[in-house]
């Protein structure tokens, strides 16, 4: 099978050699800036405290298997914050009563605690701050409108895929899908491209018996006995509750920039030319996706992807039931249930469909509570070497653990011209750094010799002619459990999972679930755009938007 070097690489190389740690370098600035005034007036002493400031500041940023002390403590107080102000919990803003109002209460303790309780009723939960939709027509593909907030503004649209392998399959035929998903990032990374972004959703989820249901309620004999019928409920009863199925989604953002805007506008005023610019734009995506030998591509509507935004906050609720519990339609603007936030999860509380009623009685609702935990997979914990197109079936169909899961992948694509000159400059900066290290009859450090041989493998797929562009990419994995101390195994069973994957170690975004949670929905967040070089940025603005009379 074709296998590609992953791993090691997290950033650019630092002035110094090795890669940046930038809290560390803005520290050290700092630190220089001030010492140097100290050693101009206290001289000696001047100097010894810019020397132990230094100190400090590296001791501080340094990392470690639990992130550096400096992190640790930007947690804290951040939690604090969230706790002082009552935003450690989450209540949709429809549900809050009229006489609520902070106002209305007496001041002191009385207000203070009304204050906490108004900040609960939120209209966005943290996972998905500013969201709104574009188009949410039934028989339209929804689009999701992002505005949030410190954040580019994009557009994003969910796809059901069927999936590339669907049994057993020769490497060959494994090697052509990976080249053709290869296709597709490098076709995202093209400057005529508008989407810049694609997010991969696998989710391993009870499986959902309402098919099962629905056609034992059609096709029953109404003469059959009753033990007949009582024994296939407790197989589709054993059959939703034991076993795991999974689901795979693509997520495309459209980043909402000038080029954009001013492409819609040629094709009608305000967001009429969008909505035409789209239509063509998820056109294209299907067309993209579909070529990338993902399955059957199908763009969702806003119903269906407000459906998996509801059922991965309570996964009881069926993914595919578009209706409330009585089978009336539901406001697809607010898919939310009521969360509150601990350290190390989330807890979601809400009324699903009850799934041990007889079929005739599928409607009536119950109260459960799921936990959510979501951890980001840092790419310094990847470890360095050749790897595969089924490198992460350890953490999807080959984890034997029934446990409830999300992984989400998202890539962003990089102009191979940009992603070359950055190699080239890695490269330069490794290799000076290892003869410095010759020359003065140091060891060399083996973290440098990985760099290197990682640098020199990603300079040689970036070679003209080859059809390969750079990327970015971001991990994240959400695991759910009913309880607290299943939640707690699940940690552990994915935590192997994810060893037998060659990662060392997952970063569980603790102080954060509740907005990490939403790093797993199918809404394209979670991952900071590339950063815009200067030669890039210049090269934008010397492109420019294209005439109005040009044909779009």
């Amino acid at each position: 099978m074709i296998t590609r070097n992953l791993g090691g690489e997290v950033g650019a190389r630092g002035l110094f050699g090795g890669s940046v740690n930038r809290t560390r370098a803005a520290g050290l600035m700092v630190v220089f800036v001030v010492g140097l005034f100290l050693t101009l007036y206290g001289h000696l002493p001047g100097l010894l405290v810019s020397l132990a400031a230094g100190g400090v500041v590296v001791l501080l940023t340094a990392r470690t298997h639990n992130g550096s002390v400096w992190s640790r403590f930007q947690r804290r107080l951040w939690w604090r914050e969230r706790l002082r102000r009552g935003l450690l919990d989450f209540r949709p803003v429809a549900e809050r009563r009229d006489d609520m109002d902070p106002r209305l209460a007496r001041r002191g303790r009385d207000r203070a605690q009304t204050t906490v309780a108004w900040n609960s009723f939120r209209d966005f939960p943290d996972g998905a701050p500013m969201m709104y939709w574009l188009q949410t027509d039934p028989d339209r593909p929804g689009i999701a409108w992002h505005i949030p907030p410190g954040e580019p503004a994009h557009l994003s649209v969910a796809f059901q895929l069927t999936g590339a392998v669907r049994g057993i399959e020769s490497d060959l035929f494994l090697d052509a899908c990976s080249q053709a998903f290869g296709n597709m990032l490098a076709r995202l990374a093209s400057p005529t491209t508008l989407p810049s972004t694609v997010q991969m959703l696998t989710r391993a989820l009870p499986i959902d018996s309402a098919r099962h249901e629905q056609w034992v309620v059609a096709h029953s004999d109404p003469t059959a006995p009753d033990h007949l019928l009582a024994s296939y409920e407790e197989v589709l009863k054993a059959l939703g509750h034991g076993g795991l199925t999974q689901r795979h989604y693509a997520v495309v953002r459209w980043p909402l920039t000038a080029a954009f805007i001013e492409t819609a506008k040629r094709l009608g005023p305000g967001h009429r030319g969008w909505l035409r610019l789209m239509d063509r734009e998820v056109a294209a995506a299907t067309r993209l996706l579909s070529g990338a030998r993902l399955g059957r591509v199908r763009a969702l509507s806003a119903t269906q992807t407000a459906a998996i935004i509801r059922h991965l906050q309570l996964p009881d609720w069926p993914i595919d039931q578009l209706t409330d519990h009585g089978g009336r339609p539901w406001d697809i603007h607010v898919p939310w249930f009521a969360s509150h936030d601990e350290w190390s999860f989330t807890s979601v509380t809400g009324q699903v469909p009850d799934r041990d009623a007889p079929p005739c009685d599928a409607g009536t609702p119950v109260t459960v509570t799921w936990h959510h935990r979501t951890a980001q997979v840092p790419i310094q914990n990847v470890e360095t070497g050749p790897r595969t197109a089924l490198w992460l079936a350890p953490l999807l169909s080959r984890m034997p653990e029934q446990v409830v899961r999300t992984l989400s992948v998202q890539i962003e694509g990089v102009p191979a011209g940009i992603a070359r000159s950055g190699a080239r400059s890695d490269l330069a900066a490794d290799i000076a750094e290892i003869e410095s290290d010759r020359k003065k009859g140091r060891l060399t450090d083996e973290d440098a010799q990985v760099r290197l041989r990682t640098v020199r493998a990603r300079l040689a797929d970036l070679d003209p002619g080859s059809g390969h562009q750079g990327a970015g990419w971001a991990m994240h994995l959400t695991i759910s459990a009913r309880t607290r101390q299943d939640l707690a195994d699940a940690s552990k069973r994915v935590e192997e999972a994810a060893d037998a994957a060659g990662i060392t170690g997952l970063d569980w975004l603790d102080a954060h679930q509740s907005a990490a949670m939403g790093f797993t929905w199918p809404i394209a967040r979670g991952m900071s755009p590339m950063a815009t070089t200067m030669m890039r940025f210049i090269g934008d603005q010397l492109a420019g938007t294209g005439h109005k009379e040009a044909l779009t």
